[in-house]
């Protein structure tokens, strides 16, 4: 390299570090700015789908009134909704389009909800399904920012849209327990469910808001809409019990507020996110264009100054190369340039002189010599011919024993050195061979039975996997049953406890009628009472007719008659009487009888009530062993498929395997060639283990894997079905 390279290897060095080093502040503040853009694209899209979800969440809640009301309640409202959700959607960006495959369903879920065609439980879950993979393809961009702000502040985010959800299916939920008159188990733990997830999400959200929003009140909506006092009412009511007086149209207003007061905290956040993203991609942007702007004026200074720098140094160096260039052709009848320059090319001019003189004066001592060893090198290249000439037959007993002469002694002794050295390594190259040739042996050996023990496993894992994946059917086709079962136990303890009140309000009629008997008891004793004083006085009358004599004949017949008559209303009266007690016997009989159907009423109630809880934990229990055993099937098919992989691999490396036992017998074969001590290099032979290895087991074992001991198939396939 010359040195005007050098020199300009000198400059431009530190330019180039200058500039890797600008390079690589511009790539950063590059990929800080590409950063800043993707983010902002993303916050861009995000709030886009939130708009989409908030619009689907509301249709939702209008379509469990319009379902609750039987058709009859928020139509308009509805198709209104449907038609906001339509417009959001077209609203959202191209590069978002990928998160709107989800909506794939919407049209025949609009339809069934039309047609009446789904209960409000069963819609509630399909839009919720839907909402829920929006809200997980909106996550994902909003929980891995680069920038450490916009990233607390997207956790806040996803916590608050999850909270508005949950916020949205209670409205759902309500909707569909206040239209039905009452909240079935299955709405009612679906109401209780997604308000205890809002308060924790709300909770985590305002966690994360704290730092960067300190201002923002999450919960500053709920008090005012009174939704807390109606939730606490139906948390009171339970499922099953007539639900509170709260019109449908009522709770779907309130609890409209309530979300719409959330969506105003996403929309702050949200704005919070575009204002930040855009104010770091304004600073990565100004970053960049100054970091562009310093490396590209320090390179155009640094240029500059180098190229002063390398028009002097070879002007200089110039004239100090031509005058080398004379003293290399044996010219020493010259002046050397700069001699009296006080720079550093005046100090090298005035060595050159120097040495110019000392060459000039040496150059007759030097011929006299170069004479007398040119013939010395004669001989001694003669012997270095023969002898390497040996050494190229591969004859490494090649040493020279003759003395040379004192300046080439030092060759003679380097060239032994070096035949002893390679010697030496030979030897040790043979042995290698021999051990790698063995160890090759017994790789291929082991390949081969691991390649067969691989092949089995995966055959044996793969009808694993199908048996685990008919069982996982099975499992969940119980769970379904068992779910069924639990629904037909609630409808038999509603009937039960329907039978229960008919009885008790028959009880309640057998006791009123057995106390108008009663009564009516009352009122014969009394006309009994009334008939005997009624004879008493016909008897008094007919005494003063006949003192009368004939003037008191006729009275006296009226009194006979009067006393007939009041006899006859007495025997009346008291078979009336005797009639009314043995029917207040009976009644009571009656009475003593429907209290202990109602009793044992009851106890069947309370059966039923316990074995709806047991089929109710058994279908739970089901659906988990559905839930695991689908984890496990996962599990096994992936452990196929990587046990699949492996027997491809073990494929591969027994390949290699065999090549690298025909590439060690090549390399034997080639180490034989070589003169040892006047003889031959050994042979390379089979070790031993090797030929162990590679003979055929006696009762048709397999190898272990580094070992030359045979493992019987026995304990190999025991070994495996281990594992």
């Amino acid at each position: 390299m010359s040195l005007r390279s050098q020199i300009l290897a000198l400059i431009i060095i530190p330019l180039l570090a200058l500039a890797g080093v600008g390079g690589l502040k511009a790539l950063s503040d590059w990929d800080r700015f590409q950063d800043a853009q993707l983010t902002e694209a993303e916050t861009r899209e995000s709030v886009a789908l939130m708009k989409v979800i908030h619009d689907l969440q509301v249709e939702r809640g209008l379509s469990a009134v319009f379902l609750s009301s039987g058709g009859t309640g928020a139509s308009r409202a509805l198709k209104e909704a449907r038609a906001k959700s339509d417009n959001a959607i077209q609203q959202v960006p191209a590069g978002a389009a990928a998160s709107l495959k989800h909506l794939d369903g919407l049209a025949a879920l609009r339809d069934a909800v039309t047609g009446r065609q789904l209960q409000p439980g069963q819609m509630g879950a399909r839009y919720s399904e839907t909402i829920a993979d929006l809200l997980r393809g909106v996550s994902i961009p909003l929980l891995h920012p680069k920038n450490a702000d916009l990233a607390q502040l997207g956790t806040g985010l996803v916590s608050l849209a999850y909270a508005k959800e949950a916020a949205g299916q209670q409205r759902a939920a309500g909707a569909s327990g206040f239209g039905q008159g009452s909240f079935s188990l299955e709405t009612y733990r679906w109401f209780t469910r997604t308000g205890a997830v809002e308060g924790q999400l709300l909770d985590i959200a305002a966690l994360a808001f704290g730092q960067s929003l300190p201002a923002l009140e999450l919960r500053a909506g709920l008090a005012p809409s009174g939704l807390p006092g109606i939730r606490e009412q139906v948390l009171t009511a339970g499922p099953g019990a007539p639900a509170p007086e709260v019109a449908v149209t009522d709770w779907f207003e309130r609890a409209t507020r309530w979300v719409s007061s959330l969506r105003t905290a996403e929309t702050t956040v949200t704005g919070a996110m575009m204002a930040r993203a855009q104010q770091e991609a304004s600073q990565a942007r100004r970053a960049l264009i100054g970091t562009v702007a310093a490396v590209a004026l320090a390179l155009i200074l640094s240029a500059l100054t180098g190229l002063r720098l390398i028009l002097s140094f070879t002007r200089q160096f110039g004239s100090l190369q031509a005058d080398l260039d004379r003293l290399a052709r044996k010219e020493f009848d010259f002046e050397p340039a700069h001699l009296n320059d006080r720079t550093e090319a005046g100090g090298l001019s005035r060595a050159m002189e120097k040495t110019r003189a000392a060459l000039a004066e040496a150059e007759d001592r030097l011929t006299s010599i170069e004479a007398s060893r040119i013939a010395d090198r004669g001989a001694v290249v003669g012997k270095l011919d023969d002898h390497l000439a040996r050494l190229s037959n591969r004859d490494l007993d090649c040493t020279i024993e003759e003395a040379f002469p004192e300046e080439y002694e030092e060759l003679r002794q380097s060239f032994n050195s070096t035949v002893a050295t390679l010697k030496e390594t030979i030897q040790q190259v043979i042995a290698a061979t021999g051990s790698i040739h063995n160890g090759a042996t017994e790789i291929s050996t082991a390949s081969d039975d691991l390649s067969n023990r691989t092949e089995s496993q995966a055959a044996t894992l793969e009808q694993t996997a199908a048996a685990l994946e008919q069982l996982t059917a099975s499992v969940k086709s119980s769970a379904d049953g068992a779910r069924n079962v639990e629904v037909t136990m609630q409808e038999a303890r509603q009937e039960a406890e329907d039978s229960g009140q008919v009885v008790q309000r028959a009880v309640s009629a057998m006791t009123e009628i057995e106390q108008s008997s009663l009564r009516i008891a009352q009122i014969i004793s009394v006309i009994d009472d009334i008939a005997f004083q009624t004879n008493l006085l016909a008897l008094n009358a007919g005494v003063e007719a006949a003192r009368a004599g004939e003037a008191g004949k006729g009275f006296a017949v009226v009194a006979s008659e009067v006393r007939a008559l009041a006899q006859r209303s007495a025997d009346a009266a008291t078979e009336i009487k005797t009639l009314i007690g043995d029917s207040s016997k009976h009644v009571k009989q009656g009475v003593d009888l429907v209290g202990e159907t109602g009793d044992a009423l009851t106890s069947i109630v309370s059966r039923v009530n316990t074995i709806s809880e047991l089929v109710t934990n058994i279908a739970e229990g089901a659906a988990e062993q559905s839930t695991g055993l689908s984890e496990i099937n996962t599990g096994v098919s992936q452990l196929d498929q990587v046990t699949q992989q492996n027997a491809a691999m073990v494929e591969e490396a027994t390949a290699a395997g065999h090549m690298l036992h025909t590439d060690a017998s090549k390399l034997a074969e080639l180490m034989a060639q070589f003169k040892l001590d006047g003889a031959a290099g050994a042979v390379i032979r089979k070790a031993p283990a090797a030929e162990a290895l590679a003979a055929p087991s006696a009762h048709g074992g397999e190898l272990e894997f580094g070992s030359a001991v045979p493992m019987p198939a026995k304990a190999a396939n025991a070994a495996w079905s281990d594992f």
